[in-house]
C-alpha cells in the first residue's frame, strides 16, 4: 500500500451512516440510466431488427454511435449545468425525457433516419443523468472510502449487465422487441422518485473539520486542467478501453448466437458478463483505496488483454473467460474515470472535468460499435476485433505506468 494513494483518516464522520442515501440515489440513477439499462440491452435488440426491418449490423451499430456522439458532445455543458443548479433539479428532468423517449422506440417502422433520431434525442435527455451526475454525489460525501463508495454506487450497472440479456433476451423473444422497450420505459419511471428524494450535491457544512465538505472547495479549473499533460494522458487511456471493449459488449448476444446457441443460452451466458461488471467494480473499488490506481489499472486492462485474446483464439469454449474479462473492463472504466478526476484535479469543477473526460472517452464508444460491426460485415466474425482490442490494451498498461502521484483528497 503506498500512502500516496490513501487519503488522510482525520475526520471522525461516518461516511456511510450519513452518506447511505446518497449512495442509494446513485446506485438506482445509475443502473437506469442511458449507459447502463440501455447501452447492456443493445445486443438483444440486433438480430429482431436484422430480422424485422433488414439492417445491417453495421447500420445498426451507428445507432450507439450516434448516441455517444450526442454525450461527448454534450457531456461538459451537462457538467457545468449540475456544477451551476445542482444534481436533483438537473439530473431528475433528464431522467424523465430520456425515460418518455425510450417509447418513441416502439413506433419505429424501418426507416433508419428514426431509429438515429431517436437515438440522438434520448442521448439529449440522458446524458445528465448518467454517472456523470452520480458520480459527482458520490465523491463528495466519501473521502475515506471514495473507492468502495464509488465501487457500490457503479455496482449498479453490472446489474442491468446481468438482468438485461438474463431476462431481457428471452423475454423479447416471446413478447417482441417493442414490449422490451416499455419495460425499460417503466423501469424508469419507477427509478425517478427515488433519485429525486434521496440525491443532494454535497454534505452540509456542520462547521467541523470535515474533510468530504472541505475537499469541496479545492480544484483545478477546466481550462487550467486542460492544460496539464496529465488531463490527456488520463483521457488517452479510458479512450483507447473504449475504442477496444465497447463495441464488443453488445456484440457478445449474436457473436454467441453466430456460434450456435439459441437466445437464452446466449443471454445466460452474457449475463455472466453483468456479474463480473459487479464484481469488478467491487474489487476495483475497494483496491484503489488501498493500492496505487495507476498500477491497478495497469493490471486489470492486461487480464482484459488476456480475456479477449483467449476468445479470438480459442473460439466459443472460451467465452466464459472473455466475458469476465470483458466484464472487468467496463467494471474498472467508470470507477476509475471518477477516482482519477476527483484526486488528480479536485472536486470545484468536478463536473466540467469530468464531463470532458466522459465525453473523450465516449468518443471512443461511439467509434466502436461502428468498427466492430464493420469488422463483422466483412470478415463475418468477431476474430479480429478481439484481438485488436488485445493490442489495445498494451499502450493502455504503458500510459498506467507513468502517471504521478495524487495531488488532491
Amino acid at each position: 500500500m503506498t500512502s500516496e494513494n490513501t487519503v488522510p483518516q482525520e475526520t471522525s464522520v461516518n461516511e456511510f451512516a450519513r452518506g447511505w442515501s446518497v449512495l442509494l440515489a446513485a446506485f438506482v440513477g445509475i443502473g437506469v440510466s442511458l449507459t447502463s439499462m440501455v447501452y447492456y440491452a443493445t445486443g438483444i435488440w440486433v438480430r429482431p431488427w436484422q430480422e424485422e426491418f433488414g439492417w445491417t449490423r453495421a447500420e445498426i451499430g451507428a445507432q450507439q454511435s450516434i448516441s455517444v456522439l450526442v454525450l461527448m458532445l454534450l457531456a461538459t455543458f451537462a457538467g457545468r449545468l449540475i456544477d451551476r443548479y445542482g444534481l436533483r433539479r438537473v439530473t431528475c428532468i433528464s431522467l424523465f425525457g430520456y425515460g418518455f423517449m425510450l417509447l418513441g422506440f416502439t413506433q419505429m417502422t424501418g426507416d433508419l433516419w428514426m431509429l438515429y433520431a431517436l437515438s440522438a434525442a434520448y442521448a439529449v435527455f440522458g446524458v445528465a443523468s448518467t454517472a456523470l451526475a452520480f458520480t459527482r454525489a458520490v465523491n463528495a460525501f466519501f473521502v475515506k472510502y471514495r473507492g468502495l463508495a464509488l465501487g457500490i454506487s457503479l455496482t449498479s450497472a453490472g446489474f442491468m449487465a446481468y438482468l438485461m440479456p438474463r431476462f431481457m433476451t428471452p423475454f423479447v423473444a416471446e413478447n417482441g422487441w417493442r414490449a422490451g422497450y416499455v419495460v425499460m420505459f417503466l423501469i424508469v419511471m419507477a427509478a425517478l422518485p427515488v433519485v429525486y428524494l434521496l440525491i443532494r450535491d454535497a454534505p452540509d457544512d456542520d462547521g467541523s473539520d470535515d474533510a468530504a465538505f472541505a475537499q469541496m472547495q479545492t480544484g483545478l479549473s477546466l481550462g487550467d486542467a486542460l492544460r496539464t499533460v496529465l488531463f490527456w494522458k488520463v483521457a488517452g487511456i479510458f479512450f483507447l478501453v473504449s475504442v477496444a471493449v465497447l463495441g464488443l459488449v453488445p456484440a457478445f448476444i449474436p457473436l454467441l448466437q453466430d456460434a450456435g446457441m439459441t437466445a437464452t443460452e446466449a443471454g445466460g451466458l452474457a449475463a455472466v458478463l453483468g456479474i463480473s461488471v459487479m464484481v469488478g467494480r467491487l474489487l476495483v473499488g475497494f483496491l484503489i483505496d488501498r493500492i496505487f490506481a495507476p498500477y491497478l489499472t495497469a493490471v486489470v486492462f492486461a487480464v482484459v488483454g488476456i480475456g479477449c485474446l483467449s476468445l479470438a483464439l480459442g473460439g466459443v469454449d472460451y467465452a466464459m473467460v472473455a466475458a469476465i474479462a470483458l466484464g472487468f473492463a467496463v467494471g474498472a472504466e467508470v470507477d476509475l474515470i471518477g477516482y482519477y478526476t476527483a484526486r488528480y484535479f479536485g472536486l470545484a469543477h468536478y463536473g466540467a472535468i469530468y464531463g470532458l473526460q466522459y465525453s473523450i472517452f465516449i468518443l471512443g464508444a461511439g467509434v466502436s460499435p461502428i468498427l466492430i460491426g464493420h469488422i463483422w460485415d466483412v470478415t463475418g466474425n468477431y476474430d479480429f476485433g478481439l484481438m485488436l482490442a488485445a493490442v489495445l490494451m498494451l499502450p493502455v498498461m504503458a500510459i498506467s505506468l507513468t502517471l504521478p502521484r495524487f495531488t488532491h483528497k
